[in-house]
């Protein structure tokens, strides 16, 4: 990137402002005199985006349409993390390291001094940017501030929120309004003007997400596998839908700002789309990234643009379609990033290096260089064309010195006093600026103190600069692996004091230090020092936390009966994958008249199955009927395509397969083309008792083969039961002996013989309805008119 030419480009967009206003005033003529369009909706699409950059402390505005840098802004000190929410063409810099906010005006490029807007606030400063208030949330402490968006002044106090707040679980609307969901109790809560409501229990406690779909609130629900919607008024559920989930999906949830849709990407290669009016989650766009991490789907025109952070791809879906019509590469090497559109241009961003771009509806990639990585400080705005120290809040420590150096460093690097290079990383801000996950600090262990006498004679000759070097036990965790931290400068000498910002919304104190991260991605770990001699120093390290190994477990059920625990329930849902070296208890549990006989594969015996998952593993489980055994089949083969209709209406109409068998009889022409119908959809027809000498009272006839489904039926005439409640009872009356096949009260079917009554119960428990055709016929022997099928 050149940027000489900077001071050009800026004085295009001056003209170019100027050109817009008078474009909006005109507009706005059109409006008053009577156009049908309201004022406020006109608005000047700028089609540029400022994006963060935490190793350099810069923010830089892209120009979309011209794919070229507008502005670089120093808002905080090299290394801090620092994210960015955009309101209109301004800018809002929030310094998590420092806890400040600074307000970057888009026409001047002026930012203003640093402001906390919630007292000590650190890693868990988020934020929200309306139009008329701005709303900053320290997600650790539970705390909301809102301030004035133009001078930064406080609106009041801060507000106590006692909601746990996750990842994706809150968000501001288009009419100022911010909702927040609590994990911990499932309570949604929306504050506008300084007052908030809570509607408890919304939703069942978990790890849920919370996003906006043309202006209204949407909360999903992983673990009942919904998506409910809010009125934004009222915020009471309108509806909910169901989604289609595995209960190990990883979800990122995103809404289209003007349409009723919701995106929903699924970490197993899924993007399902949400037709929110319709209430149905029925398109299914298939993305070619089962083992990888998937990004939340940015809409722009027509188009959604799904991250992969695993490649460094956008994956382009067609939404008319909808398909995926291109995968384009924006990063080599890939790490994660960030993707945003701003009046329906893309952008993507890398926050730890300078590399960012534009990408265009048809997949092609403008990348840009958002600073000079030889010379970050090139280029950068201020009015004396020197880059301006970030200045403190009132009633903060001044920062430790910024580390810099005129050295030429490799782009993604920060060279700290003494020439030493340390990696860094960017803070990767969540999408729409939801907070990050929340989480304890795990207990630290015992710090060496400082020494007790640093012996540092009087002397005028300044003191060396400490060099800060940061020890990690592990140099490639994984999510969850305890990893212990030592901070020290160059000559191994211990800080007084050391402040640490491991880059996932928690902080530490001390020398020595064991933390852990909860998720997989690259983070940025800093970390503050005051050394014996009082001077200040801080540096950071990038660290790249992987995934946990995974395994796969495979459950198999032979006769009736059900498998649970760890996930699964089967038969429903008969495999789950874990993290390595979890272990599962399966419980088995035999349905009716079963009895389990024991465990196969991973597992023996019949007692408890506990599963150690450190590979994939299978398991058997076998259940036994309690039952004597049933009779044979006795079925008959029919040709579904030679079935044919003779008769009339005064002997009726007989079923015919192939011109010679006879099948059934029926009363009217219209019970024979519905028997036809029900007929075709199987290739055989089955009959229980039907060698038993009383079989004009007692015969059960079902269907089989072929497609497996009756066809449709007019005027349907059926007997729903409760498949499981199904039992078998022997009779003995003026009749005979006899046995009954019966849901609680309700007879369905009598047999001859156990054994044809055990065959009528396995076959009834495949259905749920006992289905009749011509059972009204009102002909005297009308038993013979009566054709029997199940659904």
């Amino acid at each position: 990137m050149v940027m000489a030419g900077l001071g050009f480009l800026r004085r295009r967009w001056a003209r170019a402002g100027l050109l817009g206003l008078a474009a909006a005033v005109a507009v706005g003529g059109i409006a008053v005199a009577g156009a049908g369009y309201p004022e406020q909706d006109v608005r000047l699409l700028s089609g540029s985006a400022w994006l963060a950059s935490s190793n350099v402390g810069q923010l830089t505005l892209l120009d979309g349409p011209s794919a070229e840098v507008a502005a670089q802004v120093q808002v905080a000190t090299p290394g801090h993390a620092v994210d960015v929410v955009q309101q209109g063409s301004t800018a809002y810099a929030v310094d998590r390291t420092a806890g400040t906010l600074r307000r970057v005006d888009g026409a001047t490029y002026d930012a203003t001094p640093p402001v906390a807007p919630i007292d000590a606030a650190r890693g868990g400063l988020t934020a929200f940017a309306g139009r008329t208030t701005l709303y900053t949330l320290d997600s650790q402490r539970g705390l909301l501030a809102s301030s004035d968006p133009r001078t930064l002044l406080p609106r009041g106090e801060p507000l106590p929120l006692a909601a746990k707040l996750g990842a994706g679980t809150a968000a501001l609307d288009d009419a100022d309004r911010l909702w927040t969901l609590d994990d911990a109790t499932g309570d949604l809560t929306r504050i506008a003007d300084g007052k908030r409501v809570t509607h408890r229990q919304f939703t069942r406690p978990g790890h849920n997400l919370l996003t906006v779909a043309n202006g209204n609130p949407v909360v999903v629900n992983p673990a009942e596998r919904t998506a409910t919607t809010v009125d934004a008024l009222s915020g009471e559920t309108t509806g909910s839908i169901p989604l289609d989930l595995r209960p190990d999906d990883a979800l990122q949830i995103s809404g289209s700002p003007h349409g009723d849709r919701l995106y929903v990407v699924a970490s197993r290669g899924i993007l399902d789309i949400c037709d929110l009016g319709a209430a149905t989650c029925d398109t299914t766009v298939p993305l070619d990234a089962a083992t990888r991490r998937l990004g939340a789907a940015v809409e722009a025109g027509n188009r959604l643009f799904v991250p992969d952070y695993t490649t460094g791809q956008v994956y382009i879906v067609d939404l008319t379609r909808p398909a995926v019509i291109a995968k384009t590469q924006v990063l080599t090497p890939p790490t994660t990033f960030q993707l945003l559109t701003r009046d329906g241009i893309v952008f993507f961003n890398d926050p730890a290096t300078e590399r960012a771009g534009v990408i265009h509806l048809d997949g092609t990639v403008r990348d840009i260089a958002k600073y000079d990585p030889k010379n970050p400080a090139k280029g950068v705005h201020s009015d004396s064309g020197q880059v301006p120290a970030p200045q403190q809040p009132t009633g903060q420590q001044p920062p430790p010195p910024s580390p810099g150096s005129t050295d030429n460093p490799p782009s993604g690097t920060q060279v700290p006093p003494g020439g030493q290079v340390t990696p860094t990383d960017g803070r990767v801000p969540p999408p729409d600026g939801i907070p990050p996950t929340d989480g304890p600090f795990p207990p630290g262990t015992d710090v060496p103190g400082p020494p007790t006498d640093p012996g540092v004679p009087p002397s005028s000759t300044p003191p060396e600069t400490p060099v800060l070097q940061i020890t990690l036990s592990k140099s490639s965790p994984m999510a969850g692996e305890d990893v212990t931290a030592k901070v020290a400068d160059q000559h191994g000498t211990a800080p007084v004091t050391a402040h640490w910002d491991f880059g996932d919304s928690t902080q530490g104190d001390g020398a020595l230090v064991v933390h852990h991260w909860a998720t997989a991605r690259t983070f940025q770990v800093s970390v503050q020092a005051t050394m014996p001699d009082g001077q200040q120093a801080t540096t950071s390290v990038s660290l790249t936390v992987s995934e946990i190994p995974k395994a796969r477990l495979t459950v198999n059920v032979t006769g009736t009966g059900s498998v649970t625990g760890g996930g699964i329930s089967c038969p429903s849902t008969c495999t789950v994958t874990v993290d390595k070296g979890q272990s599962i208890t399966l419980a088995a549990r035999p349905g009716q008249d079963f009895a389990f006989s024991g465990w196969g594969g991973a597992c023996s015996g019949a007692g408890a199955c506990t599963v150690a998952m450190d590979a994939d593993k299978a398991v058997s489980a076998t259940f036994t009927s309690t039952l004597p055994p049933p009779s044979p089949e006795d079925c008959v083969s029919h040709d579904p395509n030679q079935l044919s209709i003779t008769g009339n209406d005064k002997d009726g109409y007989t079923l015919v397969d192939s011109g010679s068998h006879d099948m059934a009889l029926l009363s009217t022409r219209q019970d024979a083309q519905n028997a036809l119908s029900v007929a075709r959809g199987y290739t055989q027809h089955c009959f229980d008792s039907r060698n038993s000498p009383r079989k004009s009272e007692f015969l059960m006839e079902y269907w089989k083969g072929g497609r497996g489904v009756a066809g449709p039926v007019s005027n349907e005439d059926c007997i729903s039961f409760n498949r499981s409640n199904l039992t078998i009872a022997e009779v003995n009356d003026a009749s005979g002996r006899w046995w009954r096949l019966q849901d609680g009260g309700t007879s369905l079917e009598g047999f001859t013989s156990q054994a044809d009554a055990v065959r009528g119960l396995m076959v009834a428990r495949q259905y749920s309805r006992q289905c009749f055709i011509g059972r009204d016929n009102k002909r005297p022997d009308r038993k013979r008119f009566i054709f029997e099928y199940w659904r």
